[in-house]
């Protein structure tokens, strides 16, 4: 590559517009959308859900079952008083991902 930067740097100005407009499709890093965070309860996820899942069945079968969603949500049981967040866009688009994945007739126990 350093080699390819010197041969560069010899090269008339005109040329390395040139050198530049071929190489811009390599050199471009695409930026990723930032996911917005927006933290709610779990009333606020159940119309993302399939057949709107109930609060209790969402926290089972999504929350506590996959690990994973710890990157989008507080702890599934954190104890009397205190409620469990999730951020809904992260939720959401977990969902949608993992929508094939996830058994959506469990019965509660």
């Amino acid at each position: 590559m350093s080699a390819l930067l010197e041969l560069v740097k010899e090269t008339p100005p005109e040329d390395r517009k040139a050198v530049a407009e071929y190489l811009k499709p390599y050199l471009m890093v695409e930026e990723k959308e930032p996911i917005i965070e927006q933290w709610v309860g779990i009333e606020e996820l159940r119309p993302y859900t399939p057949d709107k899942k109930a609060k209790a069945w969402i926290q089972l079968y999504i929350l506590k079952a996959y690990p994973e969603t710890r990157k989008w949500s507080t702890n599934p049981y954190p104890g009397k008083g205190r409620p469990i967040k999730v951020n809904l866009p992260a939720a959401r688009k977990w969902i949608e991902e993992h929508i094939s994945q996830i058994d959506w007739n469990k019965p509660m126990p």
